[in-house]
């Protein structure tokens, strides 16, 4: 049960800073939006233009600033935080809501340490592992590539890897895209165990939506396919160029991650 309910907040991740990187097909995402900075885009001409290099170069744009992040899971999970990828700093505060009674999960990133805090009901199983201190600290090079807890500097969260799974986009009036992604083409996730979900989850519905300096502001994605009930995910981006200050807990509040519960981070 823990190892089902870490993956599910590794999921709220993802979704949360997925995607703050570089999108794929560089190529036409940058000239794109060159074409826009030097004024020689027309509007029919960006009309014209892949909806997904369009959507990767919107995405790619969240690596440039520090920014807020709100995200809720059908009301079952929610999560609120703060990155800047330039500087390699995150905190996140996640409540499981319904899924664990009383449970909440902050992650805190610096550079190539990350610390992670369980309280309540998870709080419980697993906190006497590390000799009662309140958090755990990993050494993010020791996390597996593709992991949700990694939140690599150049790439937080696996970015790369999310618009890369997106199978079809199409764009929806001036602001808005949506399409289909494929999780069993991440790293994070078990291919098989995903596919023996049926032809849904492979191709789960997703919504999009920029603002007008062409940043990724908003994703939706349809959980439905994965489990029923599962309902919708949303993500927002906000307050770029906000403030961000990202501490280290106190040495003495800091206990490394038992080697047994390292494969947790890995699931």
């Amino acid at each position: 049960m823990t190892n089902r309910r870490l993956a599910i907040a590794g999921l709220a991740l993802v979704a949360a800073l997925g995607l703050a990187g570089c999108g794929p097909n560089d190529d036409k995402a940058k000239s794109g939006a060159g074409a826009t900075a030097a004024g020689k885009a027309t509007e029919a001409a960006a009309d014209n233009l892949d909806p997904a290099a369009e959507l990767g170069a919107a995405a790619k744009k969240l690596g440039e600033q520090s920014m807020r992040i709100k995200m809720d899971m059908a009301g079952a999970i929610s999560m609120t935080g703060v990155a800047d990828p330039k500087a390699g700093v995150a905190q996140m505060a996640m409540d499981m809501g319904a899924l664990s009674k009383d449970t909440t999960i902050e992650v805190r990133k610096v550079d190539q340490d990350v610390y992670m805090k369980f309280s309540g009901q998870m709080g419980k199983m697993i906190g006497g592992s590390n000799g009662g201190k309140p958090w755990m600290h990993v050494d993010a090079a020791k996390i597996a590539d593709g992991s949700s807890f990694k939140l690599p500097k150049d790439d937080p969260a696996g970015s790369k890897a999310m618009i890369a799974a997106m199978t079809k986009v199409e764009r929806v009036g001036e602001h808005g895209f949506k399409g289909l992604l494929d999780p069993t083409k991440m790293p994070q996730y078990n291919k098989e165990s995903l596919k023996a979900l049926g032809t849904k989850a492979t191709a789960m519905p997703f919504t999009a939506k920029t603002d007008d300096q062409g940043r990724l502001v908003e994703i939706t994605l349809d959980m439905s396919g994965i489990s029923p009930g599962a309902g919708e995910m949303k993500t927002t981006y906000s307050d770029f160029g906000t403030p961000v200050t990202v501490e280290a807990p106190p040495a003495a509040q800091v206990g490394e991650l038992p080697k047994e519960l390292s494969g947790l981070l890995n699931a």
